[in-house]
């Protein structure tokens, strides 16, 4: 990241911000200024894939600010408990504004307390747009039952709790990586104590605070339409309070804009700046992909009948995503009778394939497997690429309860306590050439 500057709030608070160079082909002009959530500091933005996805996204439209807020990571620490810290924070998002050159900036917002509208309401010549992920306003008869929800919800998240991370986060709630990271996160934000302070402040504001009826600049309202953690309605009432505020709703469930499909928001934010969906290109990474089919699915749903095999298949969901959470991996997408997984080394794809073959066969399930290591391009949440076809045409090959991988995946192993069995060469439908193919040891027998 670029080098950490200080802005300095009215009451001499210092905060600490970025400035991430613009793409050489964007239009040249746009300052983005991004008032984020959480308590997530801006030193581990760039430890996450998808966070890394939004900041190339925002990059490819303008000059991208980002800070952090008073009480995180390396800005100054809470001194006023009195105050209300949310407008502590609107105050600290003016001076990175003044402080970082920005003119007539995007003012992207997702905390969903009002910074950015305290802001936009009272600051309305120092910024041009507004997009705000999931702003929320409940109705004031809702408020004292959505605050102590929501206030069980952030105890058992600081003491450790995982009940907050699946409504915040359900894609990646499986995936060790990324709860190592948000763990992280939290502790580089802000200690026990300090998190505390700023929760009970921020929910100690009622619904009326964030002046959303004030706020005069176009803007655009973004929410993901299966967002568990912030009904839709709370949305559509916040955005009905704003003049002239334009709503769009994504598909997905998460409630940060770093999850998810990264491209869709930004392709949306893209819209709404510059007047057309741009995406950044296509990022290229080295990886193992594993896919799994269930054997004689259809033959198992015909006998057991709609409702019980929809219950069977959402047991080998859950047990598959787990596995790959478990290896560091996360699910690409599911294919109906089974799953396309991105894991990052080959070793952690082998461990996941052996931890799906042993939970599935104890649940009365054989699964075939294929597991390619290769370049592979993903947008969004999607993958392509030539070692796509090469993983799902080493699953093809496959017996029940066998792992047949590319010889790219015994390379990479070598030296490490991992056999296989050569398959010989083969030809796999679409992809060209001669593939020499292996089974994982552990599974049945070759047959014939």
């Amino acid at each position: 990241m670029s080098e950490v500057k200080y802005a300095r709030a009215e009451d001499g608070t210092h905060v600490a911000y970025r400035v991430l160079d613009a793409d050489a082909e964007c239009d040249p002009g746009n300052d983005i200024v991004m008032a984020s959530g959480g308590l997530i500091p801006m030193e581990v933005f760039e430890d996450d894939p998808g966070f890394v996805r939004l900041l190339e996204g925002l990059s490819n439209l303008g000059r991208v600010v980002v800070f952090d807020r008073r009480g995180l990571g390396l800005s100054d620490p809470l001194v006023d408990l009195k105050r209300p810290i949310l407008d502590q924070w609107a105050d600290d998002l003016s001076a990175v504004v003044g402080a970082s050159g920005a003119k007539d900036p995007v003012v992207f917002a997702w905390d969903g307390y009002g910074v950015a509208t305290r802001f936009a309401a009272r600051y309305p010549d120092r910024l041009r747009l507004l997009v705000l992920h999931h702003p929320m306003m409940v109705p004031d008869d809702r408020w004292d039952a959505w605050l102590a929800e929501r206030s069980a919800l952030v105890r058992g998240n600081l003491g450790g709790g995982r009940d907050l991370l699946e409504q915040i986060a359900p894609s990646r709630a499986s995936d060790a990586s990324f709860r190592d990271w948000y763990a992280r996160a939290g502790r580089a934000g802000a200690s026990p104590t300090t998190a505390s302070r700023i929760w009970e402040s921020v929910f100690s504001s009622r619904p009326g605070d964030q002046l959303f009826g004030q706020v005069e600049t176009p803007t655009l309202v973004l929410h993901r339409r299966d967002n568990v953690y912030l009904p839709a309605e709370a949305v559509r009432l916040a955005e009905a309070h704003i003049k002239g505020a334009t709503l769009v709703e994504l598909n997905g469930a998460d409630h940060f804009p770093f999850l998810g499909d990264v491209d869709a928001l930004v392709a949306e934010i893209a819209d709404f700046v510059v007047g057309e969906r741009r995406l950044p290109p296509p990022q290229r990474l080295l990886a193992a992909l594993m896919f799994t089919d269930l054997v004689a699915s259809t033959e198992r749903a015909a006998s057991l009948g709609d409702d019980h095999w929809k219950s069977v298949l959402d047991r080998h969901d859950v047990s598959v995503r787990a596995a790959v959470g478990g290896c560091g991996g996360n699910v690409v997408k599911t294919t109906g009778d089974g799953v396309l997984a991105l894991l990052p080394s080959a070793g952690a794809a082998v461990r996941a394939a052996e931890r799906v073959r042993g939970t599935l066969a104890a649940d009365g399930l054989d699964v075939r497997i294929g597991i390619h290591v290769g370049d592979v391009d993903r947008r969004g949440n999607d993958v392509s690429g030539l070692g796509v076809h090469a993983a799902a045409r080493a699953m093809a090959v496959a017996d029940p309860g066998q792992v047949v991988v590319t010889a790219s995946v015994p390379t990479a192993l070598t030296g490490q306590a991992a056999a296989f069995e050569a398959l010989g060469a083969h030809k796999l439908k679409g992809v060209p050439g001669t593939w020499e193919l292996y089974r994982l040891a552990g599974g049945p027998a070759v047959k014939g």
